[in-house]
């Protein structure tokens, strides 16, 4: 079978973020551009663009059999004739005010002049050339139907046929930064723990594939002189796999958790060897997970902490 990319588009509150969780729950292999792709070739340009060397890399990859491409770029033209079809999620502009101002994994667009030049460009109907529209003020599940219609893809019905490193449910990772004053806060029991991180949340990470990935890539990172799960401050949390991430990470290993600085082939073959198992797309997975550590760490400063979950 011939390889089939999808370009799913959007201005921000469409729902690009959303509609990549759920294609991955269903068992599709998808990427966010925000977090595979994202660079600033220019340090002081305003718009982020797609690192062309990792682009041209998975688009032009044999595997997976289709691929979901999620976001936009200052240089997305660039790359139009590497897709099949270009999916545009569309939303009214009292759902893209609404969204813009509840979301917490992203702070662009809680500033008025940000909403107002979204709200501009969506009256405009920007969009890439040829692009089909797709009605993103409906249920996630419903959204993403029209997608995989449009795309002429089945449903992944059972988790019975997902791979272990695919996998959702429990086993998927979040992280909350909070303040460091309201740390303290967590102890108790499971219920205070959540009501806490409910209240104080400032932005919030996740992580859609399996948490097991995440162990893996933890260990992985740490031979690389990556320490993310030694900290100065203890577990807060009553049950599960809990790590306090804080500005001194930040200092020493953001920069480094750049995921166009790994190549996903050495990722799988690591995962391979520790786990025994053959894991084909499982690259993908991990190259997600350093973008998800390096999303958690950007935000934090002196104040602030990240709890991060696994599972």
């Amino acid at each position: 079978m011939a390889k089939r990319n999808y370009l799913v588009e959007g201005l921000s509150g469409a729902g690009k973020s959303s509609v990549y969780q759920e294609l991955i729950r269903r068992g599709y292999k998808a990427i966010s551009t925000d977090r595979a792709w994202k660079c600033y070739p220019d340090p002081d340009a305003a718009h982020s663009m797609w690192h062309e060397q990792r682009a041209v890399g998975e688009l032009e990859s044999p595997e997976p059999d289709v691929l979901f491409v999620c976001g936009s770029s200052g240089n997305r033209d660039r790359f139009l004739p590497y897709f099949t079809k270009v999916f545009n999620l569309r939303i009214d502009d009292d759902t893209m005010r609404r969204r813009l101002q509840e979301r917490t994994n992203n702070d662009y667009g809680k500033e008025p002049e940000e909403v107002e030049l979204m709200l501009g460009l969506n009256r405009s109907d920007e969009k890439p050339a040829g692009a089909i529209d797709v009605d993103a003020t409906q249920p996630l599940d419903r959204v993403v139907d029209e997608v995989l219609r449009l795309a002429n893809c089945k449903t992944v019905a059972s988790d019975s046929t997902l791979t272990p490193w695919s996998r959702r449910g429990a086993a998927i990772g979040r992280s909350f930064v909070i303040s460091e004053s309201a740390l303290g806060t967590l102890r108790g029991t499971p219920d205070d723990f959540w009501d806490v991180l409910g209240r104080e949340t400032i932005t919030r990470v996740e992580y859609s594939w399996s948490g097991h990935v995440l162990t893996t890539l933890l260990r992985y990172l740490e031979e690389q002189g990556i320490d993310l799960v030694h900290s100065d401050h203890d577990e807060p949390a009553p049950e599960g796999s809990v790590l306090v991430l804080t500005s001194d990470h930040r200092e020493r290993y953001w920069a480094r958790l750049e995921p166009s600085e790994f190549d996903g082939a050495v990722l799988r073959r690591y995962y391979e060897e520790l786990n025994e198992t053959g894991a084909r797309d499982v690259g993908y997975a991990m190259l997600d997970g350093i973008a998800f550590f390096r999303d958690t760490l950007a935000p934090l400063d002196s104040a602030t902490v990240a709890v991060l979950i696994l599972g």
